[in-house]
C-alpha cells in the first residue's frame, strides 16, 4: 500500500487524474529492468471510489484508457479487489464488501493480471465463489 500513499487527493476526494501515481509504478517496474510486475493500487483505489459513490465516469481517463496502471503496461499490472492488507482481518483499505462482484467483473473483463483474493472464494461461500466462477469463464471465452 506504500505506493498507493502518493495518490493524488484533491479537495478531500480523490482527484481524476492519477498519472503520478500510475507513473511511479511504471517507474518501480523499470527500476525492476521490467523483470517484475506489480499490483495495481492505481487501479484498486479508482475502482474501489467508483463503485463506492456511482462515480463510474472515473473508469477513464482523458484519453478513454483505463486509469490504472492497466491503462499503461497492462502486462506488467496485477489487478485485484483485495488483498491480506487491504481486506480480510487487518481492513486497511477493504473493497465495500457490497461491490465486490462489480469489482471482480471490472479487473476480470479488463487487461492485467487479476489477483483473486482467497477470502473472496474460499470463505465468502457458494455465492461469491460462483459468481467469481462465471467471470472468469467470462475471461476466459474472451480469450483475455
Amino acid at each position: 500500500m506504500l505506493v498507493w500513499l502518493f495518490a493524488c487527493i484533491g479537495t478531500g476526494e480523490l482527484d481524476y487524474h492519477q498519472d503520478a501515481a500510475r507513473q511511479r509504478l511504471c517507474n518501480w517496474v523499470d527500476e525492476c529492468q521490467a523483470r517484475s510486475t506489480v499490483f495495481d493500487f492505481v487501479t484498486k483505489g479508482i475502482l474501489q471510489e467508483a463503485v463506492r459513490h456511482c462515480q463510474y465516469w472515473r473508469l477513464a481517463d482523458g484519453k478513454k484508457k483505463a486509469p490504472g496502471l492497466i491503462g499503461w503496461w497492462p502486462s506488467k499490472a496485477v489487478t485485484f479487489v483485495d488483498n491480506h492488507d487491504t481486506g480480510s482481518t487487518q481492513k486497511h483499505w477493504p473493497f465495500p464488501s457490497d461491490k465486490v462482484t462489480q469489482g471482480y467483473a471490472y479487473i476480470l473483463t479488463h487487461p492485467g493480471m487479476p489477483c483473486i483474493f482467497w477470502e473472496h472464494f474460499f470463505d465468502w461461500g457458494d455465492n461469491a465463489r460462483n459468481e467469481i466462477l462465471a467471470l472468469l469463464k467470462v475471461r476466459k471465452d474472451a480469450g483475455l
